[in-house]
């Protein structure tokens, strides 16, 4: 795989863009600040809750959202409410998976086995699927996964309802996961 697979178009006129970033959250936000201007996207903003959109007047861009970790930072845009996470495999993710990892996801790690990979896996779908609404994902039984390919899944957020589409992407250099979850209902 190429080191930087960005941009990205993705099923249904969403597009991903990363690029590596070393630093601390000053550099990271400065890095999504400049790669988002240099792809011509309105300013982004945050509501009273924190989650990213776009500036007023800029509507018809849909929705966004962002993400910083494991040595990246990660920007996605689509027509629909829309989710993204980016995570480095990490013994961390082991030490709280009791708080993740319930009984419903046993559908992914029966798919992908039970490795840190997949804990990377569960860990950004989880917040990509937290970041399309806001807040109502409970992190041990917020998704029951519908179907589960090599590439992504289906899964419906109990809370709210809704069927997600979501993806993962592996990047290395630095080697990370990164999970983009749409809502299959306008929002």
């Amino acid at each position: 795989m190429p080191e930087s697979p960005f941009p990205m178009t993705l099923p249904g006129g969403a597009v991903l863009m990363g690029e590596p970033c070393a630093g601390g959250l000053g550099a990271q936000r400065a890095a999504l600040a400049g790669m988002t201007g240099r792809e011509g996207w309105p300013e982004i903003t945050r509501n009273a809750d924190g989650k990213p959109l776009f500036s007023s007047g800029a509507t018809e861009h849909g929705h966004c959202s962002l993400s910083h970790g494991g040595g990246w930072v990660i920007a996605a845009r689509a027509p629909v409410a829309i989710g993204v996470d980016v995570e480095a495999p990490a013994e961390r993710l082991e030490k709280v998976r009791r708080r993740f990892v319930g009984p419903l996801d046993q559908t992914v790690i029966g798919h992908f086995g039970d490795s840190l990979d997949t804990l990377c896996r569960l860990w950004t779908a989880k917040e990509a699927a937290f970041k399309v609404f806001g807040t109502g994902v409970d992190f041990l039984t917020g998704l029951q996964w519908a179907q589960v390919d090599d590439h992504g899944a289906t899964a419906k957020a109990t809370v709210q309802g809704v069927l997600l589409d979501i993806r993962w992407y592996r990047l290395a250099s630095p080697d990370a996961w990164v999970a983009v979850a749409l809502s299959r209902k306008s929002t």
